[in-house]
């Protein structure tokens, strides 16, 4: 997982583009703090949710983007795999996106971070979020 940054309608000289979306230029460099842009998550799913189109897009070269500020990334670190099993039951109904599906990550919403950990530890599931 990698940060890039989005800028709309900008060209600024100099600035290395990554990719794009319509009018939204994605680079991989910190543009300097007058330039307004938006921090990007690269992530390469295993699936999406219907939750997803709020919280992230896929730029026109294919890559998948979230919105940074806007969610939090958990991994399962420990728990009884019939608990992790209904926990992750119910945050399916908060959950973003899914990325490597043998070592997963599970995308939420930031707002949702203390329903997830609620849930966690309601059913004694150990998590670890990785959000930088």
């Amino acid at each position: 997982m990698n940060v890039y940054y989005g800028l709309e309608n900008i060209s600024f000289e100099g600035l290395s583009v990554f990719d794009w979306d319509d009018d939204l230029i994605i680079t991989d460099q910190c543009p300097p703090e007058t330039i307004e842009a938006i921090p990007l998550l690269l992530i390469k799913p295993f699936k999406t949710s219907s939750l997803f189109e709020d919280y992230g897009f896929f730029s026109e070269s294919g890559k998948c983007y979230l919105y940074h500020d806007m969610i939090c990334a958990v991994s399962i670190k420990d728990g009884n795999q019939n608990q992790i099993d209904l926990f992750l039951l119910q945050a399916k109904e908060e959950l973003i996106a899914v990325e490597n599906e043998t070592n997963p990550v599970y995308f939420f919403s930031g707002y949702n971070k203390p329903l997830i950990q609620k849930w966690a530890s309601a059913y004694e599931v150990t998590l670890e979020f990785i959000l930088l």
